[in-house]
């Protein structure tokens, strides 16, 4: 198990490389809320026959060490201290709902370090609703008991893709993922996104009800050349109820990246 560590805390990470890469392209895939790197590790099997990607536990999350933060830019900073001791330049950043924000903030702040981005099931604003987020409070403080709740799911999901979900999401604290709640509804760069100057996907599940398609169309029209993908029969977590779809949409997107560029 790869593990750094970043800001003082052992941060735990999953890495998937290409015996036989297409191109010199780093891909790195970042959780949402109360999730960790394990989410990712089926679309990464669907990349690696190209391309070299990695995941990583947030702080407080799965089994990287710390208390977690509470707000997107504290997660944006982390990650630049991130980057900078795996000595990762020019990278293909992906993110996941909360994930997303994050990547969208570090394009703002940091593009230079960036060749494209890859936004999944995310927003330019991230509100969460009141009751969900006061029965977050509640599990936090302990007032009520834990609960998984297949919020994000699509009608069509299996039982085996929910029993894989509720057991990862019981692999970071309930006041985490309450923070990771919080950090989502202070997200707001609704009037800063169309500053992004870099290629971009988006891909939204088709019953996505928690960040809708209208959210990846907002952004469709704010980025100049983004381009979007909608993922039929899955919800908010198409990498676990799509991954097959969702990795060929990025094998199509990250292959349209520098095609002059020489192969390896």
């Amino acid at each position: 198990m790869p593990e750094v560590v970043v800001q003082g805390t052992k941060i735990h990470y999953l890495e998937k490389k290409s015996e036989t890469p297409i191109r010199d392209i780093e891909v790195v895939l970042i959780h949402g809320s109360g999730g960790n790197a394990n989410l990712w590790r089926k679309v990464m099997d669907g990349l690696a026959d190209a391309y070299h990607s990695l995941a990583v536990d947030l702080p407080g999350h799965g089994k990287s060490q710390g208390q977690g933060m509470k707000s997107i830019p504290e997660y944006r900073e982390f990650l630049r201290d991130f980057f900078g001791v795996l000595g990762m330049e020019k990278i293909v950043l992906g993110g996941h709902s909360l994930g997303g924000g994050i990547v969208q903030d570090f394009a703002l702040r940091y593009p230079e370090k960036l060749r494209a981005i890859l936004l999944i099931g995310t927003g330019a604003r991230l509100r969460v609703l009141p009751e969900a987020l006061e029965r977050m409070r509640q599990m936090a403080e302990g007032k009520i008991e834990p609960r998984f709740e297949p919020w994000g799911f699509g009608a069509g999901v299996t039982p085996e893709v929910l029993s894989e979900a509720e057991r990862e999401w019981a692999k970071t604290s309930p006041r985490v993922r309450y923070h990771d709640m919080v950090a989502c509804d202070r997200f707001d760069i609704m009037k800063e996104v169309e500053k992004i100057r870099l290629p971009v996907l988006m891909v939204c599940g088709r019953e996505d009800y928690l960040t809708p398609i209208k959210y990846s169309e907002y952004l469709k029209g704010k980025i100049p050349g983004s381009k979007m993908e909608i993922v039929e029969g899955a919800g908010h977590m198409a990498m676990l109820e799509a991954p097959d779809a969702l990795s060929k949409a990025i094998l199509t997107f990250l292959r349209s990246l520098d095609s002059s560029s020489p192969q390896r």
